[in-house]
């Protein structure tokens, strides 16, 4: 499979995987009703695959060392202090808050990437798209519902703390995977679902939400679908990490979009969420600003942590570009592969966010 199909075919995952968790989490956190025992169930499944695999030879991490594993001390501090502003958001605001400026993400992201991972700045047609993705996720939250800082400059507070955390991990979770000389995409998995386990039984605790573990009956559909959802996790885990291997913090900001929106348009064709035909339209122009979004490419001169990537021309075409050989070369990851330890996966049902939630 050449580097161009590999990317393709890494992304496209991701982005299924995305779909499919938030159905398979709302599925699982119905029928066992413990939103953070789901969460914690995941990160241990995922954590534990990894374990056993190297133990068997199937695959290789980097082990504990420290030298590596305080960089995601960090990172897992920063994904759990983003997810607990984005509640505090959503007490004072409401999702289609969140989807506004969470779609503002890449327009940031795209200077950080210029400033620490060697990017140049977005192109005329790049910065066109990204505009048309912001203004579609608003005409949509316009229109079909409603924008809402009902806690006034306090909203904007926790807004803009639950913003500046996202943009630091998309930034950060690029120089994780590009600039530590992991050996496996792996390592990054293994380390962010370990350390997630941490502050997820701490929230538990602070919700008192384990005394209904007493509670609980397991059916078989609740089982099956914990399973599922524990599977799901470990695939998204892996593609998340994957896809910030291959592509630049910015583009891997835009797919985290067009999942949202795509999302969205899965609301309004399986449950009874119709958005009006101005709605389907805003959705159809963010979809369409994704499409004609374009990687920028990798500075000539400077310091770059940037592994091999490949430089899309659009998130729908490209050319491959040779760079330092990192994770995407290695022997143990074949498709070289992060919104985040469950790393793009919510920290509680589906519907709180980190860097790949709402």
């Amino acid at each position: 499979m050449s580097l161009q199909a590999n990317v393709y075919f890494i992304v496209s995952f991701y982005c299924l995987c995305s779909a499919c968790m938030l159905i398979v989490n709302k599925l699982a956190v119905h029928h066992i009703g413990v939103p953070a025992a789901v969460t914690i169930s995941q990160f241990f499944a995922t954590a534990s695959f990894v374990g056993v695999s190297e133990c068997a030879g199937l695959l290789q991490t980097d082990g504990f060392e420290w030298a590596k594993l305080k960089y995601f001390v960090v990172y897992v501090m920063a994904f759990s202090a983003g997810t607990w502003s984005n509640m505090k958001v959503l007490m004072v605001s409401n999702v289609e808050t969140v989807i506004v400026f969470r779609s503002c993400a890449p327009l940031v992201v795209c200077i950080f990437d210029y400033l620490f991972h060697n990017r140049a700045l977005p192109s005329a047609r790049s910065a066109f798209a990204m505009c048309l993705i912001v203004g579609g996720a608003a005409m949509y939250v316009l229109h079909d519902h409603t924008l809402s800082t009902a806690g006034g400059a306090g909203a904007y507070f926790w807004v803009g703390v639950w913003f500046s955390l996202l943009v630091f991990q998309l930034t950060y979770g690029k120089y994780l995977v590009s600039g530590l000389g992991l050996k496996s995409v792996w390592s990054p998995v293994l380390y962010t679902n370990l350390l997630s386990l941490v502050p997820t039984l701490a929230i538990g605790l602070i919700s008192g939400e384990y005394h209904k573990l007493l509670h609980v009956e397991l059916t078989t559909a609740g089982v099956t679908w914990l399973l599922v959802s524990c599977v799901v996790g470990t695939g998204i885990s892996w593609a998340g990490f994957s896809c910030q291997t291959v592509i630049s913090a910015t583009a891997y900001t835009v797919v985290g979009v067009m999942n949202k929106m795509l999302t969205e348009i899965l609301n309004v064709l399986i449950w009874d969420k119709h958005a009006s035909p101005l709605g389907i339209f805003a959705l159809a122009v963010c979809v369409g600003g994704g499409a004609l979004y374009q990687q920028a490419p990798l500075r000539s001169s400077g310091k770059t942590h940037a592994p091999r990537e490949v430089e899309l021309k659009g998130i729908s075409g490209g050319k491959a570009s040779p760079a330092a050989p990192t994770l995407a070369s290695s022997p143990h990851h074949r498709a070289t592969t992060a919104t985040g330890p469950g790393d793009t996966r919510a920290l509680l049902s589906g519907d709180s966010a980190d860097e790949d939630a709402v």
